[in-house]
């Protein structure tokens, strides 16, 4: 028997869904990237995917702000903590990408990110 196709299209868009909060948004970017961490750090990945996944994570954050409204600035501290954290992907990534930086500055950076952001 096939699953019913309403069921699996809701399905698939519950586990794309946008996240409703600011927070929520910027939380599921940095899981985005800390999720490819450890299979870089393994070296299962490498340098320039796990840059590419930096960057996109960020990316995909900006866009989605953008259709959520752009909300610019919360006092929220989560939101603070999490600003950082894709400041630092983007930048750290985007430095690989340029060449301004090598691999092992992205494993330094992955490494706090999964040590901050990773399941405990």
């Amino acid at each position: 028997m096939e699953p019913d196709s309403i069921a699996v299209s809701q399905t698939k868009n519950a586990e794309t869904a946008m996240p409703t909060t600011q927070a929520g948004r910027m939380r599921a970017a940095v899981e985005q990237a800390v999720a490819a961490g450890p299979g870089f750090l393994r070296g299962d990945i490498d340098a320039d995917r796990m840059a590419h996944t930096m960057v996109q994570a960020v990316r995909d954050c900006t866009a989605q702000e953008a259709v959520a409204g752009g909300e610019k600035a919360s006092a929220d501290a989560e939101v603070e903590v999490l600003r950082h954290a894709l400041a630092e992907l983007m930048a750290c990534g985007s430095g690989y990408l340029a060449g301004r930086c090598d691999a092992a500055c992205v494993a330094r950076t992955m490494t706090q990110m999964v040590h901050e952001f990773g399941p405990h």
